[in-house]
């Protein structure tokens, strides 16, 4: 594999994760994507079968990241349309778009909590520290602020814990987990090593973690409890394992690999699906040109994927148990960061994240 594709490769796994409606309880027929088709970035919404494909933003300026709120009603997302990244929110029309965030430095990365409040990742303080707001940009609360370079936070199903990476000076990376509300962070894959690890994604019952390991040319998926206990493996192969995501009952993972090309082809991958203990691993997509960022339904049944068998990034779907592989979106541009609307079944009170906290830990350096 060249190094441009790995890093390639690298780069997206750092910034993407595609956990999204992990731990849904209610079938919903609409997708968020991002889509350049007509120009710059923009938010767009569709129906399960890749039917009434429309923008929602329209700016000059790129709209990106889109976030169901736990609802289904409301959509936060990151907006260059002030000359600067900040937090936006509208209705899952498109209507009522809002600014929330208005910071001179960069805001990103939103998600949020099963009690309508919204995290997200900004750099006012000249490092990348995590924030919690309610929706109308009030009662803004900084949840972190060590100086090291962190990922995007990726909170729990049940709102309790954030997961992120810390990026150390070497290009070494870990996975850290930390209150939702706050307080100090542990770091659950160090010490800090050669070997980075990356793209944390939570099990639907909060109590496991999958992440993406790189060593050497390849890239396996492992698996911890967030308090760093039984760790283990669900990928060991010197090929590409990556983008894994649970499904919503938690039984099975799905993931991008490349163990059946070639090992100049190792960037070239397919989509998999596995039980939650590495057994029974299936090829769903099986073809000869890119197909990568898998997603799942909220009702499990259908896995939502991109690929560059067109020649650009478009939209796919295919059965989770295999089948008819559908094309979705259909254009000269590039869709991506699917996004399928899977509201979080939350058994919270609505004050349980605010109040959580881990005793005797030892803060992120």
């Amino acid at each position: 594999m060249s190094s441009i594709l790995r890093t390639s490769i690298l780069t997206a796994l750092a910034t993407v994760s595609l956990s999204w409606g992990a731990g849904a309880a209610t079938t919903a027929d609409e997708v968020l994507f991002v889509s350049n088709r007509d120009g710059n970035a923009q938010i767009y919404l569709m129906k399960a079968d890749g039917s009434g494909q429309r923008p929602l933003t329209h700016t000059p300026e790129e709209n990106t990241e889109p976030a169901w709120s736990p609802d289904g009603t409301r959509i936060a997302f990151t907006s260059y349309r002030d000359g600067n990244a900040d937090i936006y929110v509208m209705d899952a029309d498109g209507t009522s778009q809002k600014r929330l965030t208005s910071d001179k430095f960069s805001d990103n990365a939103p998600t949020w909590t099963p009690d309508g409040r919204i995290i997200f990742r900004s750099i006012r303080d000249r490092w990348t520290n995590f924030y919690v707001m309610d929706t109308d940009g009030t009662n803004l609360k900084q949840l972190t602020g060590t100086k090291v370079d962190k990922g995007i936070p990726m909170l729990s199903p049940d709102g309790r814990w954030i997961a992120f990476v810390v990026h150390g000076e070497t290009g070494s990376s870990e996975i850290h987990v930390m209150p939702a509300a706050g307080g100090e962070a542990k770091n659950l894959t160090g010490p800090l090593s050669k070997n980075r690890k990356m793209a944390p994604s939570w099990s639907p019952d909060s109590k496991r973690l999958m992440y993406t390991e790189a060593k050497d040319l390849a890239l396996n998926i492992r698996i911890i409890d967030p308090d760093g206990g039984n760790p283990g493996t669900l990928t060991d192969n010197v090929y590409t394992n990556a983008f894994p995501a649970w499904s919503p009952d938690g039984k099975r993972i799905v993931f991008v690999s490349s163990r059946e090309g070639t090992r100049t082809e190792m960037a070239r991958g397919d989509i998999y699906v596995m039980n939650v203990d590495g057994s029974g691993t299936t090829n769903l997509t099986r073809n000869p040109d890119e197909d990568n960022y898998p997603a799942w339904s909220a009702d499990g049944s259908t896995i939502y994927f991109v690929s560059l068998r067109n020649g650009t990034a478009q939209i796919y779907s295919v059965p989770a148990q295999g089948g008819e592989q559908l094309r979705l979106t259909k254009n000269k541009g590039n869709d991506v960061m699917i996004r399928p609307k899977a509201p979080q079944a939350s058994k919270l009170r609505p004050d349980t994240a605010r109040d959580t906290v881990i005793p005797n830990q030892s803060p992120v350096h």
